[in-house]
Order: C-alpha cells, then sequence, then structure tokens
C-alpha cells in the first residue's frame, strides 16, 4: 500500500537576502533534497516586512541550490497537511484551506528571551498587547511553535504555550560552502584587495549592524587597540546589508556617537577610518566563505541575538571566533567547544541582565580589550595553525549542524505535529 506523501507549505521569504529568508532557503533546500520523494513540498512568497525590501530581490545560494529553490512548487490553493511559516512579524493566524483548519507551524526568534505583542500579526494587524496574544494562541489548538535556541524558545514558553506545541531545532551550516579553502591564493587574493598585509590582524563581522550586535563595542576595541596601544598591524572588515538596511549610515552615526560621548577624539576616529574596511554589497556565500577564509577572527561581542548564525559559519570555515560567554549562542558553542573547538573558541567575560522583562548580555569594554590582548598571539599562531586543527570540530560541525540534520529534525516535527493535530481534532 502506497503511503500517503505528507503534503508541506512553506510560507515564507525565499527571494531576498535577509537572514529569515536565508534560514527558510537552507532549509527547503536540504529538505526538498532529502525527503522530495517522501513530501509534497509548496511554497508561497509572503509579503516582506518592508515594502522598498521588493527592490532587493535575488538569491544568493549556489547554481544548484538557486534552481532547486526556483523550481519548487507555487501554491496555488491545493490541499496540505502542514503550513510552515517563517516571516517576521510571526503570523499567528490559523489556516483554513477548502474550510479545513490546517496545523500550522510558525518559527520564531527571540532576542531577548522574550517576546512582545509588537512581534505578532493578529488578523492583518499588530496586536494590542501582549494578553491579547497569549489569548489569541491559547485557543488555537492547531499551532505549534519552533526556535532555533533554548534563549529564543523562553520567548513563546512565558506566553503560555506548552513544550509539546514549542520545539527547539537548531539552526545549521551547509560546509560545502563554509569551508576552508585548502591553498591560500583566494585568502592573498582578497586581503591584497583590501589592502590587508600578511602581518596585518583582519577582524570580521558580518551583517545588519544593529546596535545589538555589538558593533559599538567591536569600534572601542578597535580604537583601543590602535590609538592607544599603537597596535596599527590590526584591521576591520565590516559587511553590511545594505540591500535592506542604511548599514554605512548606522556605522556613522555610532562613530559620532562615541566623539559625543568623548570615548573617541575626531583625530582617533580619522586614524580609525584607515583600518576599517566596509563593504555593503549583497554577497553570494561562496563569496562570503571568501571573506572567512580572508580573515583572522570573527568578532561578535553581541548583546542580543535569537541564535547568531555568522559564528558557526565561521568556525565551520576554520575561522577563530570570540564570543560572549552568555546568550543564545552559549548553547551551541559550549557543544562546539567541548567537541574540538577550544582553539577555536574565544569567550569575552559576559553577564546576563534583565531590563523590563527582556534580557540581553552586558560586557564591559575593559574585558573585551582585555580578551583580545591576552589572546593575541594564541590568535596570530592560529593564523598558521587553524588549517592543521580543523578535523575534529569539523567533523563534530558536519554530524551535529548540519542543514541534513535540521531537515531530519523538521521532518520528524511536521510528522509529530500532523499525528498530534489529528489527535486533538
Amino acid at each position: 500500500k502506497l503511503m500517503n506523501k505528507l503534503k508541506i507549505l512553506f510560507r515564507g521569504w525565499i527571494e531576498i537576502p535577509h537572514s529569515y529568508a536565508c534560514v527558510n532557503c537552507f532549509q527547503l533546500v536540504h529538505f526538498y533534497k532529502k525527503y522530495h520523494n517522501k513530501v509534497d513540498i509548496y511554497v508561497e512568497e509572503m509579503p516582506y516586512f518592508r515594502k522598498e525590501w521588493n527592490q532587493s530581490k535575488k538569491l544568493v545560494y549556489t547554481e544548484e541550490y538557486n534552481n532547486i529553490l526556483r523550481n519548487l512548487k507555487r501554491w496555488n490553493g491545493e490541499e496540505v497537511d502542514i503550513v510552515y511559516s517563517i516571516t517576521y512579524p510571526y503570523d499567528v493566524n490559523p489556516v483554513v484551506i477548502n474550510n479545513k483548519n490546517i496545523p500550522k507551524c510558525v518559527f520564531y526568534t527571540s532576542e531577548f528571551a522574550k517576546l512582545t505583542e509588537t512581534f505578532f500579526q493578529i488578523g492583518g494587524s499588530q496586536p494590542k498587547s501582549e494578553n491579547d496574544v497569549i489569548n489569541h494562541i491559547s485557543k488555537q489548538n492547531n499551532m505549534y511553535f519552533t526556535a532555533p535556541s533554548f534563549w529564543s524558545f523562553l520567548g513563546i514558553k512565558l506566553m503560555g504555550v506548552n513544550d509539546k506545541k514549542n520545539r527547539i531545532i537548531t539552526h545549521g551550516v551547509d560546509s560545502r560552502i563554509f569551508k576552508k579553502h585548502e591553498d591560500t591564493t583566494m585568502r592573498n587574493k582578497i586581503r591584497e584587495f583590501y589592502n590587508v598585509k600578511d602581518t596585518d590582524f583582519l577582524l570580521i563581522s558580518i551583517g545588519a549592524m544593529t546596535e545589538n550586535k555589538g558593533i559599538l563595542l567591536i569600534l572601542q576595541l578597535l580604537n583601543h587597540l590602535i590609538n592607544k596601544l599603537d597596535k596599527k598591524f590590526y584591521k576591520l572588515l565590516l559587511k553590511g546589508t545594505g540591500d535592506l538596511y542604511q548599514s554605512k549610515m548606522f556605522l556613522e552615526i555610532y562613530v559620532s556617537r562615541l566623539i559625543q560621548q568623548n570615548i573617541m577624539t575626531k583625530e582617533e576616529s580619522q586614524v580609525l577610518e584607515n583600518h576599517i574596511i566596509f563593504t555593503d554589497k549583497t554577497l553570494s556565500y561562496d563569496r562570503i566563505n571568501d571573506l572567512y577564509n580572508a580573515a583572522d577572527l570573527y568578532i561578535s561581542p553581541y548583546l542580543a541575538e535569537g541564535f547568531n548564525l555568522t559564528p558557526l559559519e565561521a568556525l565551520s570555515a576554520s575561522l577563530p571566533v570570540l564570543v560572549p560567554e552568555t546568550g543564545s549562542t552559549r548553547e551551541y558553542m559550549f557543544d562546539l567547544y567541548t567537541h574540538g573547538g577550544m582553539n577555536y573558541i574565544n569567550y569575552v567575560k559576559s553577564k546576563v541582565i534583565d531590563v523590563n522583562g527582556l534580557k540581553q548580555n552586558t560586557i564591559d569594554i575593559y574585558d573585551l580589550i582585555n580578551t583580545m590582548t591576552e589572546k593575541e598571539q594564541h590568535l596570530i599562531n592560529m593564523k598558521v595553525e587553524r588549517h592543521n586543527q580543523h578535523q575534529i570540530l569539523d567533523a563534530f560541525i558536519k554530524e551535529n549542524y548540519s542543514w541534513e540534520k535540521v531537515a531530519d529534525l523538521l521532518y520528524d516535527y511536521f510528522n509529530y505535529i500532523k499525528e498530534d493535530s489529528l489527535v486533538i481534532n
């Protein structure tokens, strides 16, 4: 007897270079590659958080992955077993197709280990209060949730959602894309292009450059290293997301603020300019991997993150990282640290503070400076040694933090949702 194929509608973003779209696309590609014989996959591109993002459509994956994404079946009203929603704000409206209430799984992250009404959409608008969200969700028998970290998971848990309907499915990394180059040709080319000498030490940070990413701390650190300690061999590569956010403008605002607060002088900021490389272009993931290979440390002293995927990608490319002891990366970093990542993962002292119920890291700038200076020789040695030490960590990442593994976890959860919703209904 032929088993009925599971029918899943992925409602989310595919065609823009936003982090939610990237997660959606990697999940889709690997879910398709592994389960297309067992699952009928439909996709529906949902309206973007900002209308102007419609001008920024592009696929940023490998040609093989881009083709898979282009050829997925666009949903045209077909009956489905489950709707998987990965958009922002989080759409907690029930789904009715052909008069049937369809189970829905809502992907969410919670940077502050808590969610407020501003994160949600009910009907076509933002709810008026947190209680409105809690009351609405409590009435939805067919609503399930998934978050990529325990830190995020707390956001919906605090709204009274039962753990059976709120599953942690970690993010992954594609080690066919994020990997160390066997030779240094591309590393040398990129460093030459950006005028980074072989003896220079290149820090890198990638992302929207919003304040929660810790960019202010990175700029203060760089200023201290270059202008106070006269370590002119440090350079910083910032990769913004110019198609979606005004990253360059953020950078200028941060520098102005540091000058106003007398943390940095105007003259120091001018010296700093020669040590900061800024690129705002949307790059393919192959090109981003080239940047990881060209750099010497991925620096991410974040204040609030729902998962923080870029350090995982950096580690997959054998690039050492610097992250806080606390927050959302703590879970997967501890796992990697104890499975071959000891020389790659560098912690800066941090603690979690609570501001009106919102949790975030706090990091003292002097702890960051001291960590960097204490680790300096080790990190300089890693420029050479990192390429010889990567096998154990690499194998562990492939086994436990790949998008293939995520596809398995999703498949398992979707089957659970289908069974559970049959019992409920």
